[in-house]
């Protein structure tokens, strides 16, 4: 029923997006024949992502205006028959155990480290108990909406992150672009469902022991900083 629906939604996608190339078409042909036209693009016709699915459809399909491959699993979007569930086995990173997940934190108004208001978002707290820094990160984050049984599942490379060696510190995973604040998608369940919500994660670092852990997002939705 899922594949349906999702064929369905994604057959929508190329009508939508076959008016926006017919659109840019007609705007050709008038700046060639000298007509006046407005150059601005019509809001439900923008692609921000240049996936070619439109953000209004994006929103429909529950997938992200911003990222042409929503899940992180290599598939663009409109390739994708499953966009907001990664396709591919995610096998456990081995070796060193020395980073563990000390807390997944899923509804806070207040940043646990800095104290400062925050809007709910995915935030990850791990501890470095070796002797050097922790780079190349990965995490695979699973969404279960325990009233209608929707999953979502998404794959973010943690680009930049540095776990410092003898240290705690925080990935956070929001709509947010300051350091260490990597990018959800806005559609997914998280923010759009108000439901109570399961969340898995699992990090990965190559070389060292991958660490797992699970928690539930009680039903409310993400609400605002206080």
């Amino acid at each position: 029923m899922k594949k349906i629906i999702m064929a369905t939604l994604l057959m929508a996608v190329v009508i939508i997006a076959g008016c926006v190339s017919q659109t840019t078409n007609n705007v050709a042909k008038n700046q060639s024949s000298g007509n006046a036209v407005n150059n601005s693009v019509p809001t439900n016709f923008l692609d921000s992502d240049k996936d070619g699915i439109p953000d209004n459809a994006e929103k429909v399909l529950g997938t992200d205006p911003l990222n042409p491959d929503t899940d992180g699993d290599g598939i663009d979007d409109k390739q994708d028959k499953n966009p907001v569930n990664v396709d591919i086995p995610v096998p456990e990173s081995i070796g060193v155990s020395d980073f563990s997940i000390k807390e997944l934190v899923l509804e806070n108004n207040v940043d646990s480290l800095t104290g400062k208001p925050v809007s709910d978002h995915l935030e990850i707290i791990m501890s470095n108990n070796g002797k050097q820094n922790i780079t190349n990160f990965e995490v695979l984050y699973n969404l279960t909406d325990l009233k209608t049984n929707q999953e979502q599942s998404y794959l973010l490379s943690l680009k930049g992150f540095v776990l410092p060696a003898g240290q705690k510190k925080s990935v956070h995973i929001d709509v947010s672009s300051k350091p260490d604040h990597f990018m959800a998608n806005p559609n997914s369940i998280y923010y759009t469902s108000t439901n109570e919500l399961k969340v898995n994660v699992l990090v990965n670092a190559p070389g060292h022991q991958a660490q797992k852990t699970e928690s539930i997002k009680p039903a409310g939705g993400a609400e605002v900083a206080d």
